[in-house]
């Protein structure tokens, strides 16, 4: 626990007095000059032209090449870059372990995929349903173990908490032969995973032939039973919290189980959900394991900032503060903000690795706010109003007046010629604009490695000594590839 506080208070510590650039919003970029307002003297000293600009954006593509990158430009950048990256769960002592350590944490009851199933999902997801399934069956097994020594094998349940369509529970089901019930307060949702399951019953037998499974008692049994009426995986429309009776709500699902274990699961639970899936672990007596993959951080009420933009209808679904968890934390009185936690849900590794810039629309927007402000002389409360995402636009002077006639705002007095003008006259500060979003990304994971490593520690304050945060995914193909794994 010590050494995750210290990881706690490095990041914390770094983050404090970058606060204000990390919320900062895009859309003032140019009428609030953010590149001399918060890019360093000296990385603005590298990139006076539009070519070095352009070059630039290679140093941070390249960042993860070890061969590529130390023969980069631009000393000062680089140097930034690096020591971002001394702050990321990849660089913190012992902050995470990978799959090999957590073979040992389960005393090497990992258990592996065998069954390939067309599961009606993009490859992004089934990457991410294959590994999360394993786990959370061998979080199943791992509990069942523990409380069954010298005894027949108590059942454990698996209660996936913002079930959505089913992706993991259903592959935990038809896999692992356990008993899953799928909870998720959206009753679309709920439903849309009842015909989800009905349609990938009819691909499991053929996934079992193709896989050779037929000889293994359990997929002979499923292969037989494909229309059995008493399916592992049945849902059910509900909100999930400290008080709901989980051994009532599985009896009403499952009559004949006798089950009173519990793991907790969520793949990509979101906002406050994450966390209060952590707080209902620790205070269910009854759930014994939790696997939880986070996501939508902008979602999080924080104790110690107002998000004034925060839909307070939202507070229904998931009460209480999700951000700070730990004692530390909440001791200093530590806060995020809206635009920093926006911030954290970026991937650098996937932008590194499409070599990716911002799309034209976020220089649009903010070139949009001098034209709003300097030339049709609008004032703060209507800067207020939002664009939203626009069809496809083919220059600044379409996007112009898209954005305008959806703000029911009269440009005609706006010609084409002045708004090209615009665009030229700003071309430098459009092409900073592009590095400085690179160099605002570069914070993006060492926030989200606050976040998580915030509901570890609250773990281990609150005495659970089998708590980690794990790896699972690639994070090029599931930029949330860090899940919380604990067992009682």
């Amino acid at each position: 626990m010590d050494l995750i506080q210290r990881n706690v208070e490095k990041v914390a510590e770094f983050l404090k007095p970058q606060m204000e650039f990390l919320n900062c919003h895009m859309v003032d970029y140019l009428t609030k000059d953010y590149w001399n307002a918060y890019v360093p003297q000296n990385i603005r000293d590298e990139l006076k032209s539009i070519e070095d600009l352009r070059e630039a954006k290679s140093a941070f593509w390249n960042q993860f090449d070890a061969k590529v990158f130390p023969n980069m430009k631009f000393s000062s950048l680089k140097k930034h870059i690096l020591n971002t990256r001394d702050y990321q769960l990849e660089s913190l002592p012992h902050a995470f372990l990978g799959l090999e350590d957590l073979k040992e944490a389960f005393d090497s009851c990992l258990k592996e995929t065998r069954l390939q199933i067309p599961e009606l999902m993009n490859v992004k997801k089934r990457h991410e349903v294959e590994s999360a399934a394993s786990i959370v069956a061998s979080l199943c097994q791992v509990i069942s173990r523990k409380y069954s020594e010298g005894k027949s094998p108590e059942e454990v349940m698996v209660i996936d908490a913002g079930d959505g369509k089913g992706y993991l529970s259903s592959r935990v089901a038809l896999e692992h032969g356990i008993r899953v019930l799928g909870i998720d307060c959206n009753e679309g949702n709920t439903i849309n995973a009842e015909k989800r399951r009905e349609k990938l019953k009819k691909k499991v037998g053929k996934a079992i032939k193709k896989a050779e499974l037929s000889d293994d008692d359990y997929f002979n049994d499923l292969l037989q039973n494909q229309g059995s009426s008493d399916p592992n995986y049945k849902t059910t429309t509900k909100l999930i919290g400290f008080d709901t009776n989980l051994i009532e709500l599985v009896k009403e699902k499952f009559p004949n189980s006798t089950a009173n274990k519990f793991c907790l699961a969520g793949l990509h639970t979101c906002g406050n959900l994450g966390p209060n899936c952590v707080r209902i672990f620790h205070q269910n007596p009854h759930v014994k394991s939790l696997f939880n993959v986070g996501c939508c951080y902008h979602l999080l009420v924080e104790e110690f900032v107002v998000d004034k933009y925060y839909n307070p209808e939202r507070l229904n679904d998931n009460p209480g503060y999700g951000f700070p968890m730990s004692r530390v934390l909440k001791q200093n009185k530590f806060f995020i903000g809206r635009n920093a936690r926006n911030l954290a849900a970026e991937s650098i590794e996937r932008v590194c690795a499409n070599q990716e810039e911002p799309s034209d629309k976020l220089g649009y927007r903010a070139l949009l706010q001098i034209v709003l402000q300097q030339h049709l002389g609008l004032d703060s409360a209507d800067q207020q109003q939002q664009v939203g995402k626009l069809k496809k636009c083919t220059d600044f002077v379409d996007y112009c007046r898209k954005s305008l006639t959806r703000l029911k705002i009269d440009h005609s007095q706006l010609d084409d010629a002045f708004l090209r003008d615009l665009e030229v006259r700003y071309q430098l500060q459009l092409e900073q604009l592009k590095i400085f979003y690179l160099y605002r990304m570069t914070f993006a994971p060492v926030i989200e490695g606050l976040i998580l490593l915030d509901r570890l520690l609250f773990l281990k304050e609150c005495g659970y000594e089998y708590s980690y945060l794990v790896k699972l995914f690639d994070p090029v193909v599931s930029p949330r590839c860090f899940s919380i794994v604990a067992f009682k």
